[in-house]
């Protein structure tokens, strides 16, 4: 039955690509802007004294 499998790979290929689609798209809302990348990424560090602590 040539048109049951023609029906089966159509509905493997959309199913296929509509899941690369949508992975793609979770994939590229997680990544963060660059500007506020480097802001959340390292802590800011406040140096207002010089003096060595020695253990």
């Amino acid at each position: 039955m040539p048109q049951l499998d023609f029906t089966w790979w159509i509905i493997n290929f959309f199913l296929i690509w509509t899941s690369i689609v949508i992975v793609l798209l979770i994939v590229t809302a997680n990544i963060p802007p660059q500007g506020q990348e480097n802001e959340s990424s390292s802590p800011l560090i406040s140096k207002e004294t010089t003096e060595w602590q020695w253990l």
